[in-house]
């Protein structure tokens, strides 16, 4: 994860060094932030983002947050359980679901996420075995302290984790 996060600041530093400048530019910088956050990033890595969020981007966040739409990212998640997609694919409708969910985290804004969450989370376990090859990962994610923190959030990185058990069943 380390690798991961070193990505994700070299990232963010790019991202603060260009103009921010509509509602899809913000939430790419609260996503990169939320996910590096997430990786427990120092907060001098973070200073930057954090004065941006606190200052100049605090009204464009607020934009974002109005206009952030996670229902196509909840039917392509369910979609998954459909049999017909790669792994590789499942892995992508649940990082696109998890990357604005870390952004709001990041953002303070849990409440415009939090109902996808769950539905994220009961999709998973209703039909848990497309996810079961990604229990690994979602084992280490579930380990962090940030992920500890905002459980009621992040629910379905357990359910994830739980996959190969729950498909047994």
């Amino acid at each position: 994860m380390k690798q991961e996060l070193d990505v994700l600041v070299e990232q963010l530093d790019e991202l603060l060094g260009e103009p921010i400048l509509d509602p899809d530019d913000a939430l790419e910088v609260a996503i990169v932030a939320g996910l590096a956050h997430r990786l427990s990033a120092s907060p001098e890595v973070m200073r930057d983002a954090v004065a941006w969020r606190d200052g100049a981007g605090k009204e464009l966040l607020g934009e974002t947050w109005d206009q952030v739409d996670l229902e196509p990212l909840l039917e392509a998640l369910d979609a998954c359980t459909g049999g017909d997609m790669t792994d590789e694919q499942i892995e992508e409708a649940l990082y696109d679901v998890d990357d604005v969910i870390a952004a709001a985290i990041w953002c303070g804004r849990p409440g415009a996420v939090k109902s996808a969450a769950r539905r994220a989370a009961s999709i998973i376990r209703e039909i848990p075995d497309p996810f079961a090859s990604l229990a690994d990962l979602a084992i280490q994610l579930a380990r962090l302290p940030s992920v500890a923190e905002n459980l009621d959030l992040y629910d379905y990185w357990l359910a994830v984790a739980d996959a190969p058990r729950l498909a047994e069943a």
